[in-house]
C-alpha cells in the first residue's frame, strides 16, 4: 500500500478535529498536497466543537499551510465557542503566539464578562500579565475582581495577586486598609493579619491588626479566637496570653470559661492560667452535673487535686440522690485519694438510699472503701437481709422458665452466682445450661463459665473430654485446645489435640496453618519447622508451593528457606502467568532481585509465544534496567515462529523499551512486505 493510499485510509477513520488536523500536517509532510491539507482542515472545522478545537486548526493551518489569514479566521470562530475564562486565555495565547497581539487583548477584554469570582479576575489578570506583557489591561482586569470581595480572605487574596503580578505593595496595603473596614469577627482580623504578614511580610502591621481587634471585639468567644490565631499566625505567646485574659474579662457563663480554659490549654500549655479561669467557671456553677464535669477538666488538665477533690464535695452539695453520691464517693476515693471525704459522701449516700438497688449500689461501695469495723458489718448484715427477701428468687424462677437456650440458662447461672453467691442453685442452672447445649461452641461457653463462676475444674474438664469424643473439626479442634489452654492452662492436653489435627491434615495449606498454630501458642518452633517442611513437601503445584514458602517467609522470617522453596517452585511454572505470579510474590516478600532474575531467566527458557516473549523483554527492562538482555529476549520474539502476525506489538514494545530506530525500521519492513 502506498503512502497516499495510507493516508486516504486514515482520512475515512477521521472522527475529530484532532484527528482530520494531524492528517493534514501528514499529508503535506509525506505528499506536499497543500489542496488536499486544505480541505481536511475544512473538514476538521465541521468536527469542531470547542474554542480548543478552532486553536488546533489555526495552528495546524499556519504551520502546514502557512496561511496566517485563515489561521486567524479559525481564531475568530473560537471566539464564539469559548465558554469559560481559561478557554478565552487559552485562545488569546493562540493569537498571541501567532503574533496577533491586538486580536488577543480583545479576547481579554471579552473574558472579563466570563468572571464570576474574586479568584477569576485574579487569574485573568495574572494571565493577561504574562501573556500580553500589558499591565494597564492587567490592572484593569484586577481592579474588576475588588468590586467581588465580600470577605477579608477575598481582600488577601486579591492583595496577593497584586504582589505577584504588580510588585505593588503601596496598591496591596490599601487592599487590607479595605479588608479591615469590613472586619467583624475574630476570625476576620486573624485572617487579615495574616494576610498581612504573608504578602507584605509586615508583622509590625499584623501586630497593629490584632491591636485594633483587641479595642473593637466585645465578646469573650470572639477574642478566644483571635488569642488562638496570635499563637498560631502571629507565633506571639505573650500576647496571646493577654488576649485570653481579654477574653475571660468578657465571659459570663461557666461553659464558655471552660471552653477557653481548653482553648488556653490547647495553645498555650499554662496550666496556672487554665487553673485561674476554672477557679471561675466554678464560681458560676451550681449543679451536680456542671461540677462533676469541671472536676475532670482540672483534674486532667492541671493534675490539682485539692481543687478538684474541692469540686467534687461540693457536687454533694447540691441535693443529688445516692447513686450521684456513690459516683462522688469513687471520684474522691479513686481519683483524688481523699478516702476520708469519701466515707463522709458515703454516709450522705446511705441516708439517701430510696430503693433495693440504690442500697446494693451504695452497699458495695461502702464494703469496697470502708475498713473493717462496726460499719462494715452492719451494711453486710443488711445486704444479706435484703437479698435474702424470696420476690428477688421468684424472678430468677421466671427467668429460669422462661430460658429455652444454652447460653441464656449459663447467663441466668452466672446472674445468680454475681447476684447471690448461691453456687448450689448456680450449679443446678448450669446443668441445665449443659443439657440444652446444642452446638460446639455453646459446650465451650458452658464450661468456661462453669470453671469462673464454680471454679469446679473436673466439670469443665468433662465436657471438654466429651467434646473431643465429637470428631471435632479441625477449626473446633483449635478453639477447644484454646478453650482448654486458657481455662484449664493444661498445655499437654492442647498440645495432643493439635497433634490429632496433625494426623488429619492433608494438603499443605493445612501443615502450614497448623505450623503458625503451634509456634503461636506454644512457641515450640521445631514442632512448628516439622510441620512446614511436610507442608513442602506436600507441596506438588505453583499454588502449593507459593502458599508454602510464603508461610515460611511469614511464620519464620527464613529468607533461606523460603528463597529454596521459590527457586523449587521454578520448576513448576509452566505459563506466563505462573512465572508472573511467581515474580510478583519473590519480589513481595523477600526483595531478592538474584533470586528474581533467575525466576526471569527460566521463564526466557521455556516461554516461545511472541507475545509472552514481548512481555518479558518489558518486565526485563523494567525491573533490571538490562537493555542486552532485553534485547536478547526481543530477538527470540522476533524469531518466534508466531510472531508475524505481532509484528506491530513487537515494534510498539520496542519504541517503548529500547528506542532501537534500526530495528524498528527494519520491523516496519517486514509488516509492509506482509501486506
Amino acid at each position: 500500500m502506498g503512502a497516499k493510499e495510507e493516508l486516504q485510509e486514515k482520512e475515512e477513520a477521521c472522527q475529530s478535529t484532532e484527528e482530520y488536523v494531524q492528517l493534514a500536517k501528514e499529508v503535506v509532510a509525506k505528499l506536499s498536497d497543500k489542496k488536499w491539507a486544505s480541505d481536511l482542515f475544512d473538514e476538521g472545522a465541521d468536527w469542531a466543537e470547542t474554542a480548543d478545537d478552532f486553536v488546533m486548526l489555526a495552528g495546524g493551518v499556519k504551520e502546514a499551510l502557512e496561511d496566517a489569514e485563515r489561521a486567524k479566521q479559525y481564531l475568530g470562530q473560537a471566539k464564539d465557542y469559548c465558554m469559560n475564562v481559561q478557554d478565552f486565555v487559552n485562545l488569546a495565547k493562540a493569537c498571541t503566539d501567532m503574533g496577533d497581539s491586538d486580536s488577543a487583548r480583545e479576547i481579554f477584554v471579552a473574558a472579563q464578562a466570563k468572571c464570576v469570582k474574586v479568584q477569576d479576575f485574579l487569574s485573568l489578570s495574572q494571565s493577561v500579565s504574562e501573556v500580553l506583557k500589558d499591565e494597564a489591561l492587567a490592572k484593569e482586569t484586577a481592579d474588576k475582581a475588588l468590586a467581588k470581595c465580600s470577605k477579608p480572605a477575598d481582600y488577601a487574596g486579591f492583595a496577593k495577586s497584586v504582589i505577584e503580578v504588580f510588585n505593588d505593595k503601596k496598591w496591596a496595603k490599601a487592599i487590607f486598609g479595605q479588608a479591615l473596614e469590613i472586619c467583624k469577627k475574630g476570625d476576620d482580623y486573624a485572617a487579615t493579619a495574616k494576610g498581612v504578614m504573608e504578602v507584605l511580610s509586615d508583622k509590625k502591621g499584623a501586630k497593629a491588626i490584632y491591636a485594633k481587634a483587641q479595642e473593637t471585639l466585645d465578646s469573650g468567644t470572639e477574642l478566644m479566637k483571635l488569642a488562638e490565631s496570635a499563637v498560631t499566625d502571629l507565633k506571639d505567646k505573650a500576647y496571646a496570653a493577654t488576649l485570653y485574659q481579654a477574653a475571660r474579662a468578657k465571659l459570663e457563663s461557666g461553659d464558655e470559661l471552660m471552653k477557653l480554659a481548653a482553648s488556653v490549654m490547647g495553645k498555650l500549655a499554662d496550666k496556672s492560667l487554665v487553673l485561674d479561669i476554672y477557679r471561675s467557671a466554678g464560681d458560676r456553677f451550681s449543679k451536680y452535673a456542671e461540677y462533676i464535669k469541671l472536676a475532670k477538666a482540672v483534674l486532667k488538665d492541671t493534675g490539682d487535686a485539692d481543687f478538684a477533690g474541692q469540686l467534687y464535695r461540693q457536687a454533694a452539695t447540691t441535693g443529688p440522690d445516692a447513686d450521684q453520691l456513690v459516683s462522688v464517693a469513687a471520684a474522691l476515693a479513686d481519683d483524688i485519694g481523699d478516702k476520708s471525704g469519701a466515707l463522709e459522701v458515703l454516709r450522705q449516700a446511705e441516708a439517701a438510699v430510696k430503693t433495693v438497688a440504690e442500697f446494693k449500689k451504695v452497699a458495695d461501695a461502702i464494703l469496697k472503701y470502708a475498713d473493717e469495723g462496726d460499719w462494715t458489718a452492719e451494711v453486710k448484715l443488711q445486704l444479706e437481709k435484703r437479698e435474702a427477701q424470696p420476690e428477688r428468687y421468684k424472678e430468677f424462677v421466671k427467668q429460669e422458665q422462661e430460658c429455652t437456650t444454652a447460653i441464656a440458662m449459663a447467663n441466668l447461672a452466672h446472674e445468680v452466682m454475681a447476684a447471690t453467691e448461691d453456687a448450689p442453685y448456680t450449679r443446678k442452672l448450669y446443668r441445665k445450661a449443659e443439657e440444652l447445649c446444642r452446638y460446639f461452641s455453646e459446650y465451650l461457653t458452658v464450661a468456661a463459665k462453669i470453671h469462673a463462676d464454680l471454679g469446679d475444674e473436673e466439670w469443665a474438664r468433662q465436657i471438654y473430654a466429651d467434646l473431643e469424643k465429637k470428631n471435632p473439626d479441625a477449626h473446633q479442634i483449635n478453639t477447644l485446645a484454646e478453650g482448654i489452654l486458657e481455662t484449664l492452662k493444661d498445655e499437654k492436653w492442647a498440645r495432643r489435640l493439635y497433634a490429632e489435627r496433625q494426623k488429619a491434615c492433608r494438603q499443605e495449606a493445612d501443615y502450614a496453618r497448623l505450623a503458625q498454630t503451634v509456634l503461636a501458642k506454644f512457641n515450640d518452633e521445631k514442632w512448628a519447622r516439622d510441620l512446614m517442611t511436610t507442608a513442602e513437601e506436600k507441596s506438588t503445584d505453583l499454588a502449593g508451593a507459593l502458599c508454602t514458602a510464603a508461610a515460611v517467609h511469614d511464620t519464620f522470617e527464613d529468607s533461606q528457606w523460603a528463597a529454596s522453596l521459590y527457586r523449587k517452585a521454578l520448576d513448576l511454572c509452566s505459563s506466563r502467568a505462573d512465572f508472573e505470579l511467581l515474580a510478583a510474590q519473590v519480589l513481595a516478600k523477600t526483595g531478592d532481585m538474584d533470586l528474581l532474575r533467575q525466576v526471569y531467566t527460566r521463564a526466557e527458557q521455556k516461554l516461545t509465544a511472541a507475545a509472552d516473549l514481548i512481555d518479558l523483554a518489558e518486565t526485563i527492562a523494567r525491573q533490571f534496567s538490562d537493555k542486552d538482555w532485553s534485547r536478547q529476549v526481543y530477538t527470540k520474539a522476533e524469531q518466534s515462529p508466531d510472531a508475524g502476525g505481532l509484528l506491530y506489538l513487537l515494534r510498539a514494545s520496542l519504541a517503548d523499551t529500547l528506542n532501537d530506530c534500526q530495528w524498528i525500521s527494519r520491523i516496519r519492513a517486514k509488516m509492509a512486505a506482509a501486506r
